[in-house]
């Protein structure tokens, strides 16, 4: 038996999305239903069902057009970009993040000492002091460190071992991500959520905080492909 995944709602969107668009074989240049439409029907968010769209925006599968709605993307004869390809190539990473890490806060919001603390306070003091400099290589060395540190506190080693991995294909994304000065902002303010969450043993909001943390995350990685599509 295939284990249980943890997929986060915006990629289940996204599957029913390609779902239709496969099974209903539409065309390019099709229109698809309306974001009021697949809330209702999925009964999601407008906001889920936005970022479902600009997913696939992202990987060619969907065009959003301003005040027209979205549409079945037209097949195009040149090769993805970068942009698209890593995403695409990461894309099972980012589900292991969203799968992993929130559970990493939990357990360490339950088990953290006052050693622990000083430690991630530091950090993200580190992280704060960077981006006041806008210094994106130091900003992305302590947002590893940060999520590095609440995964060593959780204390279960295969899920520490599993993240080193992750690291090693995030590299890029941080140091790529960081030089936009919104995505720092929207990494500042989720991790002092979830640094006082685990300071106050509130293991609950802890893993709450780290799992939108991280669709934000997502979020940005894909407007950022769009734009750099656009441009």
């Amino acid at each position: 038996m295939e284990p249980i995944k943890r997929v986060p709602l915006v990629h289940q969107v996204e599957e029913r999305i390609k779902d239709l668009i496969k099974e209903e074989k539409l065309q390019p240049g099709t229109k698809l239903p309306t974001e009021k439409e697949l809330c209702t029907n999925l009964n999601v968010s407008r906001g889920t069902v936005r970022e479902a769209f600009r997913f696939l925006q992202a990987k060619g599968i969907v065009e959003l057009k301003t005040g027209k709605g979205a549409f079945v993307a037209e097949k195009k004869a040149e090769k993805p970009s970068p942009a698209i390809n890593w995403l695409v190539a990461n894309e099972t990473d980012l589900e292991l993040r969203y799968a992993i890490e929130p559970i990493a806060a939990k357990m360490t919001a339950e088990k953290i000492d006052e050693e622990g603390i000083i430690c991630l306070k530091n950090i993200h003091k580190e992280f704060c002091d960077a981006a006041a400099k806008n210094d994106a290589n130091n900003l992305a060395l302590m947002d590893e460190k940060f999520h590095s540190e609440i995964i060593k506190r959780c204390g279960n080693n295969l899920m520490i071992d599993v993240m080193e991995r992750l690291n090693m294909g995030l590299k890029d994304f941080r140091n790529n991500t960081f030089s936009i000065k919104q995505n720092v902002k929207d990494t500042i303010g989720p991790h002092e959520k979830i640094l006082k969450a685990i300071i106050t043993k509130d293991s609950a909001k802890a893993e709450r905080e780290m799992k939108k943390h991280i669709v934000l995350m997502e979020t940005n990685l894909t407007l950022n492909i769009v734009t750099l599509e656009d441009e």
